[in-house]
């Protein structure tokens, strides 16, 4: 029976991007979540004021100072700007389970076909030590799931269930099954920036011994190292970062918007919209910067034109300071279309990425 192509399991590749925090939303990422990260502070901080402010400026009572020290993840200063740090407990495990479901419609002389894919990305982090305010979380991904849908019929592509009849679905299937379900660790302070990640070599090991039967010599060389562009403590620790909600360090009131990636300040932003008692909302929007060519090659003058639009909302678990749950919305519409005198073809592509987190 043939193999596959070594260009087939570069595949994995792109699983491994998908699979480390929705890393085909990455842009969003960027767009709508990158802020400031919080300085640190020599004032220890209670649930609604810090320490170390005059008495006129407490936000709390008497009866309220005299109580243990309560920490939370979202607090308010003395001027009644509100923070964000990250506040977990020793053996508790903090989900990050991401769904997404894409629909693509192309348009082309008058007819029309969808397709539609569901992505499952189940991820959780467990604390297990918390040393001088850093926690050392291991992070677990638990397999793959795809759900497929065009033309009335459904494939189901999934890690934890059964194995595909056709060889070449099944041969990729043990191969995603074996570095699916992996843990590797990192540390984190309260204020979600990510280092020391260890224990990648593992998951590189055992996709080289999946691959063996498939590849050798130099193909499967060249699959390892392109697998770790893709999946590396660089890249994870980006994508980690970009992905969980932090405020900038000065704080925010309700209502106020921010974004402090310099050159997408005019794109998008996020607002802190509600801050309630047991949890808090942010709501994010942006437009995908547009994008229009045109380009004559031997008489025909091909056009091409993107425009997008993004949303979501998150919401913060007040005392921990993690992700209860979040949703976001990109559509994006990319029109081509050949003219040749009077003549012209056009193709219009419509996509819309609904991504749950939790």
């Amino acid at each position: 029976m043939k193999k596959l192509s070594a260009a087939s399991y570069l595949l994995l590749f792109i699983f491994i991007c998908n699979s480390m925090l929705s890393c085909k939303n990455e842009e969003r990422s960027k767009q709508l979540f990158d802020s400031s990260i919080p300085e640190k502070n020599d004032k220890t901080t209670t649930g609604n004021t810090l320490k170390g402010e005059s008495s006129s400026k407490n936000l709390l009572s008497k009866e309220e100072l005299s109580k243990p020290e309560i920490i939370t993840g979202i607090y308010r200063d003395a001027d009644s700007l509100y923070h964000l740090r990250y506040i977990l407990e020793k053996g508790k495990t903090y989900s990050f389970n991401t769904r997404d479901v894409n629909k693509q419609t192309v348009t082309f002389r008058d007819k029309t076909q969808s397709v539609t894919q569901e992505s499952l990305d189940p991820m959780s982090l467990t604390v297990i030590d918390v040393n001088n305010g850093v926690y050392t979380l291991q992070v677990n991904m638990k397999g793959k799931k795809v759900i497929t849908k065009a033309d009335g019929k459904e494939v189901i592509f999934d890690t934890n269930g059964k194995k595909p009849e056709d060889p070449n679905q099944a041969k990729m299937w043990n191969i995603y099954r074996a570095i699916s379900n992996i843990s590797f660790t990192l540390d984190m302070d309260m204020y979600g920036n990510a280092s020391n990640i260890k224990g990648m070599d593992v998951i590189y090991e055992k996709a080289k011994n999946t691959l063996k039967s498939e590849l050798q010599g130099k193909e499967l060389d060249d699959f390892i190292n392109a697998f770790k562009q893709g999946l590396n403590p660089e890249v994870f620790k980006a994508q980690f970062e970009g992905s969980i909600m932090r405020f900038p360090s000065k704080g925010l009131k309700i209502g106020e918007k921010w974004n402090n990636h310099p050159s997408l300040k005019d794109q998008g932003y996020n607002q802190l919209v509600k801050v309630g008692e047991n949890t808090t909302e942010i709501r994010l929007h942006g437009n995908l910067p547009p994008k229009s060519e045109s380009k004559v090659i031997e008489g025909i003058t091909y056009k091409l034109s993107v425009n997008g639009s993004q949303s979501g909302k998150v919401i913060i678990d007040n005392k921990s300071g993690w992700i209860s749950n979040a949703n976001f919305t990109m559509s994006v519409t990319e029109s081509k279309s050949a003219t040749k005198g009077n003549e012209t073809e056009k193709v219009v592509q419509k996509s819309v990425n609904q991504t749950y987190i939790n």
